[in-house]
């Protein structure tokens, strides 16, 4: 059976993990379905966290989203993302100012986000129609820091850190305004929604420095492709635990809502890079949610880890139901849905 565009299926994903042994006693926190990153220990007086994600959907300024989504995940085992190599693979007819643009963005993203761009490889690749950047970012992690999604346990609460879906929404305003003009939305919601990139941005690097700060944190996940529907199903999955999520908590951009209402797309399920899950324990919500506001970023608690006997349940007022899965972004169902969506104009580097 062919293969969506996409994340592989949750199933076929566990499958491949499971059979993948890892024998080197170095290796901190290996291969896991909902854990960001893996840890090895090299002897050092600190831990060495590595992550690699490449960008696939954005065509704009793809070098900020690089260094954003590997730095959120690298922030989500309490790392300092520190060197980054990139594999950039572009498409043919590129010239050489449009490469020496692409690397000055680069450099500019990685003097923002305090990273030391360290090597990688550059080819022009036959058959693309865009840029495709692949990242390899390494941080270090004091030992007693360490966080992975497996540490949770039944009792803790969840904390969203930042509304859904910053980058789904941006991306869809960026890069497929005219659809969104065909179905009828106004343009000043277009456009507000292309600035949620530069605000809030989808970096959690702050976010998780604040929760940090307040409270003894559990575990942090950041939910990426599949939405947060997704990213719940993968703390669970990695925790074994079972979920009791509040509907009506879960903060959503108003553009987020517009959006996917002019295109009947779940928010839910849409690429939700800029927020952050954060499990702790009940009695530090508090604290939690007054320092991440007052670092400016809104927050709330929309779930709560329960026995997984009791399942994964989305309540949404008096009616419960099964948290749903999206083994598929909406976005990319978006761009199945409008074929003529996908097809990009020459790609700006």
């Amino acid at each position: 059976m062919a293969l969506r565009p996409g994340k592989l299926p949750s199933p076929l994903l566990e499958r491949l993990l499971r059979s993948v042994s890892c024998p080197d006693a170095s290796v901190v926190l290996g291969p896991a379905v909902g854990e960001d990153a893996a840890v090895i220990d090299t002897g050092g007086p600190e831990l060495l966290a590595v992550k690699t994600d490449p960008i696939t959907f954005a065509r704009e300024d793809a070098p900020h989203y690089l260094l954003a989504v590997n730095c959120n995940d690298l922030a989500t085992v309490g790392a300092k993302p520190r060197w980054l190599l990139v594999t950039a693979l572009l498409p043919e007819g590129v010239t050489e100012s449009d490469v020496e643009a692409l690397f000055r963005r680069l450099r500019q993203a990685c003097e923002t986000f305090g990273v030391a761009l360290i090597g990688g490889h550059t080819e022009v690749t036959v058959g693309l129609d865009r840029p495709i950047l692949v990242g390899g970012l390494l941080g270090t992690v004091a030992r007693e820091a360490l966080l992975h999604t497996a540490a949770v346990r039944a009792g803790d609460a969840i904390v969203l850190a930042g509304a859904i879906a910053v980058e789904g929404t941006a991306l869809l305003a960026r890069e497929h305004g005219h659809s969104l003009r065909a179905a009828g939305l106004k343009e000043e919601w277009i456009e507000r929604a292309a600035r949620l990139l530069d605000a809030p941005g989808i970096s959690v690097l702050p976010a998780a420095q604040a929760a940090r700060s307040a409270a003894r944190i559990h575990a942090m996940h950041d939910p990426t492709e599949g939405g947060l529907a997704m990213a719940l199903h993968e703390l669970a999955d990695a925790a074994g635990v079972g979920l009791r999520v509040y509907r009506d908590a879960i903060p959503v951009l108003e553009e987020c809502s517009r959006i996917c209402e002019a295109l009947q797309l779940d928010p839910l399920g849409l690429l939700a890079s800029g927020a952050l899950l954060i499990a702790l324990h009940p009695a530090d919500v508090a604290s939690v949610l007054d320092r991440l506001r007052e670092a400016g970023i809104r927050a709330a608690r929309i779930a709560d880890a329960v026995e997984p006997v009791a399942g994964r349940i989305l309540v949404t007022g008096d009616r419960e139901s099964a948290l749903p899965r999206f083994d598929r972004d909406e976005l990319a169902r978006f761009l199945e849905r409008f074929p003529a969506a996908s097809r990009p104009s020459p790609p700006p580097l």
